[in-house]
């Protein structure tokens, strides 16, 4: 079986062992794979080797008079710079793990040529209590993407935390009080994935924190079509950030300093009126609720609400009742 499985022992020693500033020398390809249980003639080594380089991978062949013959396996589907931006993506994604981070981090320095192993590590450094706990994350991912693919419905607990810091499901996890949702669509915002669906029980599309889900169940019944006024990305870009609530076109009126951070918030294709040396206004829909007034509120002195009259008259109780709650009032 061993000398069946030659020229593959061969192709793994030369991708874990060997890159363009690491060739192997023909010695020490006979001698692994020998410890292998297949020895190898040198013309045989050739032969596999020409296999290996006709089939499409690119293997460099480093002869000259005198010395031995080398070899390298150049064949990297990945670079080790887009390596790295990975490994920075999985070890920052707050909806991994940190457990299911480092192994995914591992697998993919394993990717890279040993010239470049020991230099691949996260550069991002991020505090590993705001990660996910939940370990079966990667598997709700997957089931949702299945169901959609299969045009069905899932259910699944919903969890949330106790006082001994322990994730529970609500409603006791009663089978009854399970959550019944056509999967729309899986959301990675604000590095949290969410998975937005129609809900049976509030007959409405909803957002669900996906690392807070158990693994959905997929149950044989049809999803609810996706409501004609329903758009992901309107939804995404209008909607999600600010939660649920009525979307409205809103007036703000901005500082010249916070051009970025607006235009971070509400993409490129917005307009500009009424530009001055100091302020800018801007008219954007948006979902009116708390996390749209909160979200203001950190640009105090620098934005503020224009119109329509009813919310920016909205936004002055937000604003008052957060100031009885520090009184006491």
């Amino acid at each position: 079986m061993a000398t069946k499985n030659r020229i593959v022992y061969l192709m793994q020693y030369l991708q874990e062992n060997s890159d363009e500033n690491h060739p192997v020398t023909t010695a020490r390809i006979r001698d692994e794979m020998a410890k292998r249980g297949c020895p190898i003639i040198i013309s045989t080594l050739r032969d596999d080797i020409e296999s290996l380089r006709s089939a499409g991978y690119e293997i460099q062949v480093n002869e000259a008079e005198g010395m031995s013959t080398t070899y390298s396996w150049v064949d990297r589907e990945w670079e080790a710079p887009e390596l790295q931006v990975l490994i920075d993506a999985v070890c920052s994604a707050q909806f991994i793990p940190p457990q299911k981070s480092r192994e995914l981090i591992r697998r993919l320095i394993s990717m890279a040529g040993p010239s470049h192993r020991d230099t691949l590590e996260p550069r991002i450094l991020i505090s590993e209590h705001i990660k996910a706990k939940n370990r079966n994350m990667i598997y709700t991912v997957q089931a949702i993407q299945k169901a959609i693919k299969k045009d069905r419905k899932i259910s699944f607990k919903y969890l949330q935390y106790n006082f001994d810091k322990e994730q529970v499901p609500r409603h006791k996890g009663t089978p009854e009080e399970d959550y019944i949702v056509s999967p729309y669509a899986t959301v990675w915002n604000n590095d949290r994935y969410y998975l937005v669906g129609y809900s049976d029980r509030h007959r409405d599309v909803v957002t669900y924190r996906i690392d807070r889900m158990m693994v959905p169940k997929q149950i044989p019944r049809k999803r609810e079509p996706e409501p004609e006024t329903f758009h992901v990305q309107d939804y995404v870009d209008k909607v999600f950030w600010m939660f649920k609530g009525p979307v409205v076109e809103v007036t703000l009126r901005c500082r010249n300093s916070i051009l970025d951070q607006v235009i971070d918030r509400f993409g490129e294709g917005i307009d500009f009126k009424n530009i001055t040396k100091t302020t800018f206004d801007v008219t954007v829909p948006v979902c009116v609720s708390g996390t749209f007034y909160a979200w203001v509120t950190q640009f105090v002195g620098e934005m503020t609400i224009v119109e329509p009259g009813n919310v920016r008259e909205a936004y002055a109780g937000y604003l008052q009742e957060a100031i009885d709650d520090v009184l006491g009032e």
